[in-house]
C-alpha cells in the first residue's frame, strides 16, 4: 500500500525535502541552509533532509549554491512486482500536485529483481499517470522530456519506491551564466561547496582570490557572486515547480524581487579576483562566462602562465588560492605534471604566505608536491574521478621549507632546458618559412637525456629511449623527471600537453597494439596535406616526421603518376601524391588499424575513394600476386616484423633484395621507385646497384630538425637501367 508523505491545503503547509548535493558536501550544504534560516535539518549521505514550509522551499532553491537537486517526496511503497510499481503510483492523489494539461516527464533511478532497466520503470509509471488522469477525466497528460511543467522521480531501492517532485527541475548546478558544451570544466554547485570549505563566504573577511590555472573561471564567478550576495537560482530560466498545483507564483516572484534587491554594488566590495590559464579557449570561455554572469570588471583573467604573471597582491591582507589543476590520466602525464604541482607549491610559497590554499586533484602522489603540510581533505567526486580537495594553510609551521629550497629547477634540468631552447631558436626561422608544424626539436643530442622530442603544434611528445641495464635505474627516473620539467619553461608548452612514452623494440602485432584509449586526435597541415595524428594511443603518431622531405619529393614527382604506397601505414605519402596531381594512388598494408587511419587521411583530403584506394594485404603476398603498373612506388617497410598476418618473417636486412625486385617488377616504363628503411646498420645490396641505377638520397632527405641524425633512415631512388 501506498504512504502519502504530502498533504494539500494551506501555505501552512510544511514539506519534508531532500536536497542532494555533492558527496562529500553535506555538512557546507546544511551549514548554509542554516544560514537561510532553515534549520530544521537532518543529514544523509549526498543529501540534507530538510523540514520546512513553502517560503522555505522557495529559499532552498533560489540560495542554496552546494545543492544539486530539491526534491519533495510524495509517497513510498514496496513493490514485489512490475504490477505493484504501477499500481503505487496510480494510488497516489495527483490531482493535488498537477492538472491533466500540465506536460510532465519522469526520471527512474534505481533497479531490482523486478524492475531491471529504468527506461521499463519509467515507462509503467507513465502509464500509471495516465491511467489515473483518465479515470479522472478522461484525458491523459502530455510528455514532454526537455523542459516539463512537472518533474515526477522514481528511486527504486531494494523493494521499496520514493515517488517526488523534482522541484529543481534539473541541476541546480546550472546557474544560468554558462554555456555547456565542448570543454568539461568543474561544476558550479560543487566549485561552490569547496569555496566554503575553505573559508569563503559573504563576509568572510578575505580581500583577495587568485585561481592560478583558473580554466572556464568557475571558482572565480562563484566566488564573486556569493560576494556580492546574488543568488544563485536568480538567472535560472527553468525550474520543475512552476507547474506544480501548490506553486504560489506571488510568493516566489517576493522573493526573487528581495534577492534581486539584496545583491551588493561591486564598487564598494573591495576584493580582487583574479585568474590565469595558459589555454586560450580557456580564457575565452571563462571571458564569455564572467560577462553572462554580469560580473565584467570585478573579475580580472588573463592568458598567461601563473608562474610568469605578475598579480596584484597585497601581502598583509587575508585571501584565498583555489584551483583545480590538471590530473594526469596516465603515468606520463603524471610526470609531465610533478614539475607543474612543484612549480604552484613554490609559488603559493613564495608570493602568497599568510593566506589560505586549496587544491583540487584525483592524484595523491601530485598533491604530496605541494610543500605545505595539509589541514584536512575533502573527498568528493569531479566529472566521475574520485578527488580530494585538500586545504593547505601557508602558514610557518606547516610549510616544509627544506622542500622550498629544493623546489628550483635542478642544474641538470636546467642545463637540458638551455640545450632546448638552444634547439628550437636554430630551427625557429626555418619552422616560420616553411609553416611547419611538427617537427622534432631535440634527439638524445645529449647521451645521458636519451628522449626524443617531437612538437605537434603546441603539444609535446616525449618518447623515452629504452635506458641500457647497465644504467641506475634511479638515475634514469631522476633525468627524465628533468626533462619533464624543463619542457613547459624552455618550450613555452602547457604541462598538460607533454606528452610521454617509452620506445623499445616493437615486434609483431606490438606495433599496433594501443597504449591508451583516449582517442586523442588532432589535425595538422604539411605542405598543404592534413593529417590526423594521435599523441597518446599508439606508439607512434601516425606521421613519420623524418619522412617529411621524401613526401615532399613524392608530392613533387606525382603529376599524372599511379602511384603505389607499399607498407603504407597511415598513406601520409598517398596524401601528397594525390596533393600532388596523382592519376591514382593505391596505399597497402596489413594493418586494419592503419588502413582505415589510411582512409581518413583520403577522405579528410577530400580525394576520391574511387581513384586513390587503400588495400588491407600482406605486401610481399601483394607484390607476387600483382600485375599492375606503376609510374612511381614509394615502399618504406618495417625493419623487422613477425606479424602472424604475414607468410613469413620480415627480416629488412636479408630480405630487402627479394621485396626491391618484387616492387621494380611493377614499375611502369621510366618509373621510379623511391625505398627507404629506418635500420641504423642497413647496407644495400650491391647485386641491386648492378642490376639497377641505383642513387643514395638519404642526405638529400633530411630537414634541418634531423640533419644532426643521418641515420634515421635510409633512402634510395632506384629505377631500371635504360636499354
Amino acid at each position: 500500500m501506498s504512504t502519502i508523505l504530502q498533504t494539500t491545503d494551506s501555505a501552512s503547509q510544511v514539506y519534508a525535502l531532500e536536497i542532494t548535493c555533492p558527496l562529500g558536501l553535506e555538512n557546507v550544504l546544511e551549514k548554509e541552509l542554516h544560514a537561510e534560516g532553515l534549520t530544521q535539518t537532518r543529514l544523509g549521505e549526498a543529501q540534507v533532509k530538510l523540514t520546512t514550509d513553502l517560503e522555505g522551499m522557495y529559499k532552498a532553491c533560489l540560495w542554496s549554491r552546494v545543492a544539486t537537486r530539491v526534491m519533495l517526496p510524495i509517497a513510498n511503497f514496496k513493490m514485489e512486482s512490475a504490477d505493484d510499481l504501477y499500481d503505487g503510483v496510480k494510488a497516489i492523489q495527483w490531482s493535488d500536485h498537477m492538472k491533466v494539461t500540465n506536460t510532465m516527464a519522469i526520471d527512474c533511478h534505481g533497479t531490482n529483481h523486478h524492475i531491471r532497466n529504468t527506461q521499463f520503470g519509467a515507462v509503467r509509471a507513465k502509464d500509471a499517470i495516465a491511467d489515473y488522469f483518465v479515470a479522472l477525466t478522461g484525458e491523459r497528460p502530455n510528455v514532454e522530456k526537455e523542459q516539463p511543467e512537472v518533474r515526477i522521480a522514481l528511486r527504486i531501492k531494494r523493494d521499496v519506491v520514493t515517488v517526488s517532485i523534482d522541484l529543481s527541475g534539473e541541476s541546480m548546478h546550472r546557474r544560468g551564466y554558462r554555456q555547456h558544451g565542448g570543454m568539461a570544466p568543474l561544476k558550479e554547485n560543487l566549485a561552490a561547496g569547496l569555496l566554503l570549505r575553505a573559508g569563503w563566504g559573504t563576509d568572510c573577511g578575505l580581500t583577495q582570490l587568485i585561481d592560478p590555472m583558473c580554466g572556464s573561471g568557475t571558482f572565480l564567478v562563484e566566488a564573486a557572486m556569493m560576494s556580492l550576495d546574488i543568488a544563485p537560482g536568480l538567472r535560472r530560466p527553468y525550474w520543475g515547480f512552476k507547474g506544480w498545483k501548490q506553486h504560489d507564483h506571488r510568493m516566489w516572484q517576493q522573493l526573487m524581487d528581495f534577492a534581486k534587491n539584496r545583491k551588493k554594488d561591486p564598487t564598494t566590495l573591495g576584493i580582487r579576483f583574479q585568474g590565469t590559464d595558459r589555454e586560450q579557449k580557456a580564457i575565452a570561455a571563462a571571458r564569455e562566462n564572467i560577462k553572462r554572469a554580469g560580473l565584467s570588471g570585478v573579475i580580472d583573467v588573463t592568458m598567461t602562465s601563473f608562474q610568469e604573471h605578475e598579480f596584484d597582491i597585497t601581502p598583509e591582507m587575508p585571501g584565498l588560492v583555489i584551483t583545480n589543476p590538471p590530473y594526469g590520466e596516465r603515468i606520463g602525464d603524471e610526470m609531465a605534471l610533478i614539475a607543474l604541482y612543484r612549480q604552484l607549491g613554490e609559488w603559493v610559497v613564495n608570493n602568497v604566505r599568510g593566506w589560505q590554499f586549496m587544491m583540487l586533484t584525483s592524484n595523491d602522489h601530485l598533491a604530496r608536491q605541494i610543500p605545505v603540510r595539509p589541514e584536512k581533505s575533502t573527498r568528493v567526486i569531479n566529472g566521475g574521478i574520485e578527488c580530494r580537495a585538500y586545504r593547505f594553510p601557508l602558514l610557518d609551521g606547516s610549510i616544509k621549507e627544506d622542500v622550498v629550497a629544493q623546489a628550483a629547477m635542478t642544474p641538470g634540468a636546467q642545463m637540458f632546458a638551455n640545450r632546448l631552447q638552444k634547439n628550437a631558436k636554430k630551427l625557429k626561422k626555418w619552422v616560420e618559412k616553411n609553416k611547419i608544424q611538427c617537427y622534432r626539436v631535440y634527439d638524445a643530442d645529449m647521451p645521458e637525456y636519451a628522449v626524443a622530442i617531437d612538437i605537434y603544434q603546441d603539444w609535446a611528445h616525449v618518447q623515452e629511449y629504452q635506458a641500457p641495464k647497465s644504467v641506475d635505474p634511479e638515475k634514469a627516473k631522476q633525468r627524465l623527471f628533468e626533462v619533464m620539467s624543463a619542457i613547459p619553461t624552455a618550450l613555452n608548452i602547457s604541462e598538460s600537453n607533454v606528452i610521454l612514452k617509452q620506445r623499445q623494440r616493437q615486434t609483431g602485432k606490438e606495433q599496433y597494439e594501443k597504449f591508451d584509449q583516449t582517442k586523442h586526435e588532432m589535425i595538422v597541415e604539411e605542405y598543404g596535406c592534413d593529417f590526423i595524428v594521435n599523441l597518446k594511443d599508439y606508439l607512434d603518431t601516425g606521421l613519420f616526421l623524418d619522412h617529411r622531405p621524401v613526401r615532399k619529393l613524392i608530392q613533387d614527382k606525382a603529376n599524372g603518376a599511379r602511384f603505389l604506397n607499399l607498407f603504407c601505414y597511415t598513406a601520409t605519402a598517398s596524401v601528397h601524391a594525390g596533393q600532388g596531381g596523382a592519376r591514382s594512388s593505391l596505399s597497402v598494408d596489413m594493418s586494419n588499424t592503419y588502413t582505415e587511419w589510411a582512409r581518413r587521411n583520403i577522405e579528410l583530403n577530400e580525394f576520391s575513394d574511387l581513384h586513390h584506394q587503400v588495400e588491407r594485404a600482406d605486401c610481399i603476398e601483394w607484390l607476387k600476386q600483382s600485375r599492375d603498373k606503376f609510374d612511381l612506388i614509394f615502399m618504406d617497410p618495417p625493419t623487422f616484423s613477425n606479424s602472424k598476418k604475414m607468410a613469413d618473417v620480415l627480416d629488412i636486412q636479408r630480405d630487402h633484395g627479394e621485396l626491391v625486385r618484387l616492387a621494380m617488377a611493377r614499375l611502369a616504363r621510366g618509373g621510379e621507385l623511391i625505398f627507404s628503411n629506418n635500420y641504423r646498420r642497413f647496407v644495400l645490396d650491391e647485386a641491386l646497384e648492378q642490376e639497377y641505377d641505383v642513387k643514395n638520397i638519404t642526405r638529400e632527405t633530411l630537414d634541418p630538425d634531423f640533419d644532426r641524425n643521418d641515420k634515421i633512415h635510409q633512402c634510395y631512388i632506384i629505377k631500371n637501367k635504360s636499354a
